[in-house]
């Protein structure tokens, strides 16, 4: 799966990510980093809309190589059936990415292959993969 970068220095500045969700429906998020072989949990949405408020993920001159893992599930259960099409083509996730090199492009949004959507679908699920790298 394609990732998406972002470009961060070796000036030890913490780096931070927040996202949110417009949606109707209900959401969970997760970030996790994958960095030398480990996997890190570095936030888990417990509102139902998704939202991960800034949260760190560490200091740039360590993270040099790694990937953020971002999932987020969507349930439409609660939804009118009519409109689960337009949640799935009119959503939006925001990341937002600071502590980085300047002038990179913010927030990042959901590109259409990191979306999918169940058979029925009642459920999509978002992925996003972003590489942090050294510039």
């Amino acid at each position: 799966m394609e990732s998406e970068k972002y470009f961060i220095g070796k000036e030890g500045k913490e780096i931070f990510i927040t996202i949110t969700v417009s949606t109707h429906g209900i959401a969970t998020t997760e970030v996790k980093l994958f960095q030398d072989g480990n996997i890190n949990n570095k936030g888990t949405s417990t509102n139902g809309a998704g939202l991960i408020s800034k949260t760190s993920l560490g200091i740039d001159s360590k993270l040099d190589g790694a990937t953020l893992k971002i999932e987020t599930d969507i349930v439409l259960t609660k939804v009118p059936k009519s409109v689960w099409e337009n949640c799935f083509k009119n959503l939006e996730i925001n990341y937002f990415l600071e502590g980085g090199k300047p002038n990179q492009k913010s927030p990042l949004e959901v590109l259409s292959f990191e979306k999918k959507k169940s058979t029925s679908g009642e459920t999509i699920v978002v992925t996003k993969r972003i590489d942090l790298l050294f510039e």
